[in-house]
């Protein structure tokens, strides 16, 4: 038991980390593409990773064994998991600095505690609550703006909430149905779906731009981090530890991708925005510290 804990919690680390590099590598791209080029390119890559993964590591033989049963919930999850990251890469978009947008996005732990209480009966502590108030006050600190708090009328903010809300809903989901869970199977789906919606929207626009060698690489090495490595590991993480457990770890993506935006793009959150990241991690951190999960059924 100590063993798959401790292997859970390497897994979620590697989530984040990939998260964040993925993050830095999207915008990079974003400042010089469209959204639908981006995602035509982005995901048409991520089937070229994940089939790649999926039949190197002859993934298929895992699903010998209620195939339309994994099939049905890796399409549940996908269609969930593609919405979500369709909002997550606009509000990178619109937004100046990713980090800003991973901050925001550590409210996702607090959906996945209240769908956890609620849905899969698990323990309500005294100090989730506590978490829970210090994390929405983190989100409304970051978007505070002078007079008021505006910055949640931002586009770049509902599309990060409204994320954050699918990704719960599919981190619960994973955590509900691990037994039949395939991470290389979903992501692969995933892959699919968005990649052909892309393509659809792509043709109605009827335009493709040139793309440089800069942007192939932050597109290849981009896709490669959040279509396969982000959702392999973070869905590995979910049949090791408790829902919860995984959005903690993954919710230090923000202090990583606030160093690397440092580093790689030249921008740093305001004092402001930054005080709230930390509020949102501290939150965080307290909505699954000293944690006991049950779950029935």
């Amino acid at each position: 038991m100590n063993n798959n804990q401790t292997t859970g919690h390497m897994y979620a680390f590697a989530a984040a980390l990939a998260l964040s590099g993925s993050f830095i590598f999207s915008k990079s791209a974003l400042n010089n593409l469209t959204m639908v080029h981006f995602g035509l390119v982005w995901f048409s890559l991520g089937i070229v990773w994940n089939g790649g993964w999926f039949f190197f590591r002859r993934e298929y033989r895992k699903l010998k064994d209620d195939t339309l049963s994994k099939t049905l919930l890796a399409l549940a999850i996908a269609i969930l998991e593609g919405a979500a990251t369709w909002l997550f890469y606009m509000a990178i978009k619109e937004m100046e600095n990713p980090a800003v947008v991973s901050f925001i996005g550590n409210i996702g732990p607090v959906f996945v505690t209240i769908m956890g209480i609620t849905l899969l009966r698990e323990r309500f502590l005294g100090s989730q609550l506590t978490g829970i108030i210090i994390t929405i006050i983190g989100v409304f600190v970051i978007n505070y703006r002078s007079g008021g708090f505006a910055g949640f009328y931002d586009p770049g903010s509902i599309y990060v909430i409204l994320a954050s809300l699918l990704f719960a809903a599919a981190t619960i989901l994973g955590r509900w149905k691990q037994k039949l869970l395939e991470p290389g199977y979903m992501s692969l789906i995933r892959t699919i779906l968005l990649a052909l919606l892309m393509g659809i929207l792509t043709l109605r626009s009827g335009n493709f731009p040139e793309l440089n060698t800069s942007l192939w690489r932050d597109l290849a090495l981009g896709s490669f981090l959040e279509t396969l490595l982000v959702i392999v590991f973070a869905y590995r993480s979910l049949k090791l530890i408790e829902a919860t457990k995984t959005s903690l770890i993954i919710s230090s993506k923000g202090v990583w991708t606030l160093i690397l935006a440092w580093i790689f793009l030249g921008v740093f959150p305001s004092w402001v925005q930054l005080s709230g990241g930390l509020l949102t991690l501290v939150g965080v951190w307290l909505i699954t510290w000293d944690r006991k999960v049950t779950l029935r059924g």
